[in-house]
Formats: C-alpha cells, sequence, structure tokens
C-alpha cells in the first residue's frame, strides 16, 4: 500500500482547530484539592470508556480527504501547567477497509498514520512500536513538539475504526503514571484494554479512583477527620502531579489542624455534604 495518499488525509485531520495536538493549556485558579480528577468518561457512538482528568471538550467536524468525506470526533481535557489529554477516532470507508487484510497491511497502514500525525504536527518522530488491543492491532509512539512538549500517543485498527489517544506535556517525567493509567484505562464496550507500554511493559496502572473521592467526601460530611486523613494519604500516594500532590498536602495540614482541635464545623461550610452525599 501506498502511504503517501494518507498524508494529505491526516495533515488536513490532525490540523482541525488544533485539536490533535495537546498542548499546555492556560493558567487557572486552584482545584477542589478533596476532589479526584479522574472521573471516567463514556462515548456511547465511540463505543469506548476512558478515565479522564475532567469533563472532555466534544469536537466533531466533517474532513474531506482523497479517500471519502470522514466525520472526526475529538474528546479533550485540559490540565493548565501540567497536560493535556486527547482521545479521537473517525471510521475509515468500507471499501478502504477491506484493503487491510493481512497483518503486513494493516501495519504499513499504521505505520504511515504515525508518519502522517509526525508531520501534520510538526513533531520529531522519537520512537514508535508495535502493541495491540486485545486483537486488534495499533502503535504507541513517542513526539518531540515544540517549547519542549513531548507528546505521547497510541494508535489503534478496530475494524473500520480509527482511535487515536495522546498527552502531551513539558513535564512528562512528573507525569508518568498518570499518562499511563490514561492510556491503560481505555476499553472498547466489549472491554479490550491497551497495556502495553512504550518501552514493551504490561499490566494495568489506574489513576487516582474516583471511589477514594467518594471516601474523602464521606469522611469530611461526617467529620470523621482521621478517616479523612487516611484517604488523602492514599490520594497523595497515587498523584504524580506535583501541583495537586502539595494542594493535597496543604489540604491534609487543615485535616490534622480539625483532628487534633476536634473541632465540629458548621455543615453549611462543607461544600457538597447533603444528605445524599453523607452529611447530616
Amino acid at each position: 500500500m501506498n502511504t503517501k495518499v494518507l498524508l494529505p488525509f491526516l495533515i488536513t485531520t490532525l490540523l482541525v482547530s488544533g485539536s490533535a495536538t495537546p498542548g499546555i493549556g492556560r493558567a487557572e485558579p486552584p482545584i477542589q484539592v478533596a476532589q479526584s480528577i479522574w472521573k471516567p468518561f463514556s462515548s456511547a457512538e465511540g463505543n469506548f470508556t476512558v478515565l479522564m482528568p475532567g469533563t472532555p471538550r466534544q469536537e466533531q467536524d466533517t474532513i474531506n480527504t482523497e479517500l471519502a468525506p470522514l466525520n472526526l470526533n475529538a474528546f479533550t481535557v485540559e490540565r493548565p501547567n501540567e497536560a493535556n489529554y486527547l482521545v479521537a477516532y473517525f471510521d475509515l470507508p468500507g471499501d478502504f477497509s477491506t484493503m487491510l487484510q493481512t497483518s503486513g497491511q494493516i501495519n504499513e497502514f499504521l505505520t504511515g498514520v504515525v508518519l502522517g500525525l509526525s508531520e501534520s504536527m510538526a513533531g520529531q518522530l522519537l520512537n514508535q512500536q508495535t502493541i495491540n488491543l486485545n486483537n486488534y492491532s495499533g502503535k504507541a509512539f513517542r513526539m518531540q513538539h515544540s517549547e519542549g512538549v513531548v507528546g505521547r500517543y497510541r494508535l489503534y485498527l478496530v475494524n473500520q475504526r480509527v482511535y487515536l489517544l495522546g498527552v502531551g506535556t513539558s513535564k512528562e517525567k512528573y507525569l508518568q503514571k498518570s499518562i499511563q493509567g490514561f492510556f491503560n484505562s481505555f476499553r472498547l464496550a466489549g472491554g479490550a484494554t491497551g497495556t502495553v507500554t512504550p518501552e514493551g511493559a504490561t499490566g494495568t496502572v489506574s489513576p487516582p479512583s474516583a471511589n477514594l473521592n467518594a471516601q474523602l467526601r464521606q469522611a469530611v460530611c461526617t467529620q470523621n477527620w482521621s478517616q479523612a486523613i487516611n484517604v488523602v494519604n492514599r490520594m497523595i500516594g497515587q498523584i504524580d502531579s506535583q501541583d495537586v500532590r502539595q494542594q493535597l498536602v496543604d489540604y491534609k495540614q487543615k485535616l490534622q489542624g480539625f483532628a487534633s482541635s476536634d473541632s465540629v464545623v458548621p455543615a453549611s461550610e462543607l461544600p457538597d455534604c447533603s444528605p445524599g452525599n453523607g452529611g447530616n
């Protein structure tokens, strides 16, 4: 297969609204540190679920290519001064996907997609390797972008659909758990998970659980300060973002002050502590 035909298509597709280049976002006020930032997100039309560090913004567009008009769907979350997270997908024309019958043809196609992404993003391809999502072929690759931003990506071909997951950050070495947890949380509706890292390791690493957030809310709303401190300690152990970890440490110090003074806080001063959330 001649991969050159893919380049105009990918250059056009991946430059739409800038959505496929995860960059570094704007500054924002401090988050509520008692909240776990990782939330399950699912797309019925996209046929997938994934953990995202916030509510994703959805973008849709129709891209005219040499292959056919393609519907691009992208979901992005910006973590200002930390990282941007992306999940995108598009469907190939039926007659084109029938050309991808052998493992060699599929690998050539995916390699062409990776090269097209590198060219369209004006990034330097640092490495790539073959991975899989159960029985579906894929690529893991890493790119150097401008201004010190590194992009790490997963690409999967699932029948006629192409999925792209990406994380763009200038703090890659501090966010290893979050990046790997994001990639490993990706599941198709049938339960397939992608657990291969760029270095070839396997396994599942999850970001901070939303269950910890529920436990912390319960402990705070019932003013069980020792239990709240224990939950925050577990959160700190699961988070590799320096900024968020420091906010959690500061929050724990406030909880320790409540515990040492045996404080009783008016319910009106505790956010999200309605009766349904464990409050009085």
